[in-house]
């Protein structure tokens, strides 16, 4: 019995040798604090060649499409759960019957050039999508009928001739800058280095 004693002190106070010994060997974890830097240089891949910087002409190749999404905006976007989120819209309301709906754009919205964005061009590019020859003719169809409304230069109304669920996802289109290409016929459209694209 004395010997069994004996036993069980040598494995207890070998146990806490041991735990001692591996809380020692743990590394001390700091919170890790990480903060966002403004500016500096945004890398991506493509496969395939960049042909145009522009929303509207860019239903043909995927490379275009990947990054006009990076350089510009539409009213709406979507998140990693599919929710809608504002992009260039800072708010939007519908009528309980879903035909009606009311946007704000975001005050500090700027062309990089620094003109506001407004709802003359948020219009004017509904405007190119219904008369565009490149754009699918669903689409086109879908925005020939419906009524685009300026309120103001910061709010807009769309009205719909019947409640249509996915409206939203109709509104993730890049703008085009109206006091830029308002002289520009559809197809001059290319990219002038800085004077496209919304923040």
């Amino acid at each position: 019995m004395k010997r069994l004693r004996w036993q069980i002190l040598v494995v207890a106070v070998t146990l806490v040798v041991v735990a001692v010994l591996l809380l020692s060997q743990q590394p001390a974890l700091a919170p890790a604090l990480s903060r966002p830097s403004s500016g500096g240089i945004y890398s991506e891949g493509v496969i395939g060649s960049l042909g145009r910087l522009n929303p509207l002409l860019d239903w043909n190749n995927p490379t275009d499409r990947d990054v006009d999404g990076l350089v510009f905006s539409g009213l709406v976007k979507f998140d990693a759960h599919g929710l809608p989120q504002p992009d260039l819209a800072e708010s939007w309301g519908a009528t309980p019957d879903g035909t009606v709906y009311n946007f704000t754009l975001r005050p500090n919205a700027v062309w990089q050039d620094g003109t506001p964005v407004t709802s003359d061009d948020v219009i004017f590019t509904i405007d190119l999508i219904k008369s565009s020859s490149f754009f699918p003719q669903d689409i086109k169809s879908l925005w020939n009928e419906i009524t685009v409304t300026k309120l103001n230069d910061q709010n807009l109304k769309f009205t719909l001739p019947e409640p249509f669920a996915p409206f939203l996802d109709y509104l993730t289109f890049g703008l085009l800058p109206k006091h830029i290409l308002c002289s520009t016929g559809e197809r001059k459209f290319q990219y002038q280095p800085g004077r496209l694209g919304s923040v």
